[in-house]
């Protein structure tokens, strides 16, 4: 898993911005291997496929 932070004062500069967009045409190579999601989905994804137990004490 690989965490991008997108803070608007650190990757709003023009250069910054410049690395960005250049690392996602390069991500986009790799559509078909890579799942690009929010913090949000990996939970959501982990908590479907790897829940404990509803039998599983705390």
């Amino acid at each position: 898993m690989m965490s991008i932070g997108l803070h608007c004062r650190i990757v709003g500069l023009p250069a910054r911005t410049a690395g960005l967009l250049r690392f996602l045409d390069y991500m986009e190579q790799f559509r078909d291997e890579i799942w690009v999601c929010t913090r949000e989905a990996i939970a959501l994804h982990w908590h479907a496929h790897h829940a404990p137990p509803r039998s599983a004490k705390l």
